[in-house]
This record gives structure tokens, C-alpha cells and sequence, in this order.
């Protein structure tokens, strides 16, 4: 009995070798068959012009737009326009539509208008369609390659059409019935299909009980109800309730992973345009602006400190558990941030109530550990300024006041780290631009603000 061979999976080095290797072409191409097509995407990205062209010669029309659909748009755009005219088109032509209007959208217009008219009607009329929506919603990912079928039609006639459509479809594991005006009557599961029997009737199968989103409505929202409801593909209707096409679990996982990449480059603010092959200049060019922000946002900081100058001049032990402060309250603010951005995200924060507990929760994990760690750097403050004589301050006296100021901090700070994205997410405005930076630049004014307050108060008096 024959066994199945077991492959490893094939490095994207091996296909980086096979091209500079001088061998016969057709050696090459029959090597290349062997290869997934995200492999290939990746050696590409290490291949200089010559060996890239090369590639491409020696790959299918097909397997070259499997290629380009798995590489990072702003290499897809740049390379793709590289061919001749008509093999773009072709190449475009053969993506997925929602591939090809991914990496259309990031082409300069006049070259968009160069390749619509090469594509094939059919194709160019839903590629012009999906254009017309905008970024971020449903209709801009949907495809509109799914199985449809008559509720009237046999169940063997329906498993017969499944057959000849199937090798042009993406998913097949749900079929959608239509009425002659393509208005959506409800949805046939494979499985269903397999186990009905002649003469059953689709009507009779069908479930009409289906979740459905608008083209119009935000790709984040449509991808949150398929991870909610466990739905293969999400019908997407226009306004008129027909069905113009269906976005996939598999289109869902490809838009939470760059949905997700963009938040966090937001929370870091940093752009999330990311090249990895970028020369150190344009990456420093990139950052530069949010850079300057943060620079000046940081003034802040310093008139605050300027306010308490003579506290400082009187007790110069301050200074020396000034970093201590900052990082604490900074480190706690940025755990409550991300808790928080990832609570929205989930959408497990939109009751009043939800909001207030969570509000609560994370106000009470400042407190509690406040007083843990607030008592740890009182110890550690006594005991280092009882060894190292830093003014003439009782050293009990500044670790009061570190320990207080640490506890207080912990506790605004974790407290600001959930009201802010909240209160930006109750404005309509992206939680994930309350970033690290802005969310540690306002907790340094908070703890600066506390601990030299305390000092002043505890301090200074017993040195009059």
C-alpha cells in the first residue's frame, strides 16, 4: 500500500538558490511547481531586478498572480507595474477581485486607467465596482465568485452546478439562493447539500435565517460578526437588499491580521506603511514627524518641573528617584491601555455599566498595586539614603514621600490608561491613537505633579 509522502515546508531560500543557480530553464520551472506561492513572494522580496525578471518569465500567468497576491502591497503595486500593459491586465485579471483592488488602489490613476479597459468585461465591471466603495468597507473586500442557485432546482441539480462552478470559486462550503433579481432568499450549507436526496427541492434545505451586512458597512464590524457567528462567508447586499458578493473567513483572518498591524503601529506611534527593506533615511523621515510632536509634548514636562524648582534646590534626594516615578506610572498606564484598547476592540465595553466596572477594575489594580509597591520603594528609599548621605533630609521623610507618590501615581495612572481610549472611542475617534508616547507623556506630568506636591507639603516644612 502506498504512503503519503510528508514535505516540510519549502524555505523561501531554496527558491532564492534555484534561480541563481544556473540551470535550464525548464529544470527551474519544474522545481517551481513545487512551491507555495507565499514562498516565491517572499524569495522575491531578496532578488535583484535580473533574477526577478527572470522568475516571472519562467512562472505561469496563474501562479504569478497567486504570487503577487501573497506579497506586501507596496511591492505588488511597485512591481506589477513593470510589465507590459496587457500582462498586468491579465495579471489582475486572474487575482481574486478583492486581491487585484487591494493593489489597483495603490497605483498611480493614470496606470489604473491603462489596464481597466484590457480586462475582460465581466471582470472590469465588479472591479470598477469595488473601486467605487471606499477603504474600510465591505464593499471595497467583498468577491463576487460564489456559488448561486434557484430555490426551485432539484438538490442533484444543485450538486451538479456546485461541480462545474467550484474550480472558479474560492469557498464552496455554502451556497446562496438567489430569486431572478439576485435578492438573497437564504443560504445552502455543503454538508446539507450532500446528505439532501433527489427530488428534494432547495427551498426545502435552505436556511433563511442568514446574517448579512451592507457594502457600505465598516470591513472591522463585518469581520468582528464572522468571528462572532462562526460564518464561512458573509453575504454583503446593497441598499436594495441584492447580493453583490460575500467575504470569506479567509478574507476575515487577512483583514483582522493588517487591521491589527495598524493599530499597533498606532499605539506605537509609528506610520504602519512599514517596508522592511527601507534605506535607514526614509524610515527615519517616516518617524521624524511624531517624533517632533512627542518632543514637544515632553516640554511639558520640563515646565512642570520648573514649577518646583526650589523644592528641588531644598532636597536634592528628589532627583534621584525621579526615573523611578515616571517609569512606574508610565509602565501601569501603557498594561491599562492595552487591556483596554483590546476590551474595545472585542466589543465587550459597550454597556454603561460594562464601562464602569471596567473602569473600576482597572482603578482598583492601581490601588492595590500601589500599596504594594508604594511600601517596597519606601523600603528601598530609606534604605538606600540611610547608606548614601544625600542632603541633610531625614531619609524617613523622602521615603514617605516616594512611597505615597508611588501609590498615588499607580493609581491615577492606571485610571487614565482606560478613561482616555474610552473617552476617545465615546468621540467616534480610533482608540489606538492614545499611543504609549501620549499615554506616558501624560502620566509623567500626573506622577511629576504628585511627587514634588507631596514634597513640598511634607518636606519643606521641616525645613523652615
Amino acid at each position: 500500500m502506498a504512503k503519503v509522502q510528508l514535505f516540510k515546508r519549502n524555505k523561501p531560500h531554496e527558491v532564492l538558490e534555484l534561480i541563481r543557480r544556473d540551470k535550464r530553464d525548464q529544470l527551474i520551472i519544474n522545481k517551481l511547481v513545487k512551491y507555495h506561492a507565499f514562498d516565491i513572494s517572499e524569495a522575491i522580496e531578496s532578488m535583484d531586478v535580473e533574477e526577478r525578471d527572470r522568475l516571472f518569465k519562467l512562472l505561469s500567468p496563474a501562479k504569478t498572480a497567486e504570487v503577487f497576491a501573497h506579497m506586501p502591497l507596496d511591492k505588488a503595486s511597485e512591481w506589477i507595474v513593470t510589465f507590459e500593459p496587457n500582462v498586468t491586465a491579465n495579471l489582475l485579471a486572474l487575482m481574486e477581485p478583492d486581491d487585484a483592488v487591494d493593489i489597483l488602489e495603490r497605483i498611480d490613476q493614470e496606470q489604473v486607467l491603462k489596464y481597466i479597459p484590457l480586462i475582460d468585461e465581466e471582470k472590469r465591471e465588479h472591479l470598477k465596482q469595488l473601486l467605487h466603495y471606499g477603504k474600510s468597507t465591505a464593499g471595497s473586500e467583498m468577491n463576487n465568485r460564489f456559488i448561486r442557485i434557484q430555490p426551485d432546482i432539484d438538490v442533484k441539480a444543485a450538486m451538479k452546478k456546485l461541480v462545474q462552478s467550484a474550480a472558479d470559486i474560492e469557498m464552496i462550503d455554502t451556497l446562496f439562493v438567489l430569486d431572478e433579481d439576485d435578492t438573497l432568499l437564504g443560504i445552502v450549507d455543503l454538508k446539507d447539500l450532500i446528505v439532501a436526496k433527489s427530488p428534494k427541492k432547495i427551498s426545502e434545505i435552505m436556511q433563511t435565517n442568514v446574517t448579512t451586512q451592507t457594502v457600505y458597512d465598516d470591513i472591522e464590524e463585518v469581520t468582528k460578526n464572522i468571528q462572532k457567528y462562526d460564518i464561512m462567508a458573509m453575504p454583503i447586499l446593497d441598499e436594495a437588499f441584492h447580493m453583490c458578493g460575500v467575504i470569506t473567513m479567509y478574507d476575515a483572518l487577512d483583514i483582522i491580521e493588517k487591521e491589527s498591524g495598524e493599530d499597533y503601529a498606532k499605539l506605537a506611534a509609528i506610520s504602519s506603511d512599514y517596508d522592511r527593506q527601507e534605506t535607514a533615511v526614509k524610515g527615519a523621515r517616516r518617524r521624524l514627524p511624531w517624533l517632533v510632536l512627542l518632543l514637544v509634548l515632553n516640554v511639558l514636562v520640563t515646565l512642570v518641573l520648573s514649577s518646583f524648582v526650589e523644592t528641588i534646590d531644598a532636597v536634592v534626594a528628589l532627583v534621584l528617584f525621579q526615573p523611578l516615578i515616571l517609569g512606574m506610572a508610565g509602565n501601569i498606564g501603557t498594561q491599562s491601555l492595552a487591556v483596554t484598547i483590546l476590551s474595545i476592540s472585542k466589543e465587550s465595553l459597550h454597556r454603561r455599566v460594562d464601562i464602569i466596572k471596567h473602569l473600576s477594575k482597572e482603578f482598583s489594580i492601581g490601588v492595590f498595586n500601589g500599596i504594594i509597591l508604594g511600601g517596597l520603594a519606601y523600603l528601598m528609599a530609606f534604605s538606600f539614603l540611610s547608606i548614601v548621605e544625600v542632603g541633610t533630609v531625614e531619609p524617613y521623610l523622602v521615603a514617605i514621600v516616594l512611597g505615597l507618590s508611588v501609590f498615588t501615581a499607580l493609581s491615577v495612572s492606571a485610571f487614565l490608561g482606560s478613561a482616555i481610549p474610552l473617552t476617545l472611542n465615546a468621540l467616534k475617534i480610533d482608540p489606538a491613537v492614545a499611543s504609549g508616547p501620549f499615554i506616558t507623556t501624560i502620566n509623567d506630568i500626573t506622577a511629576l505633579v504628585v511627587y514634588f506636591t507631596l514634597a513640598g507639603l511634607i518636606i519643606l516644612p521641616t525645613l523652615l
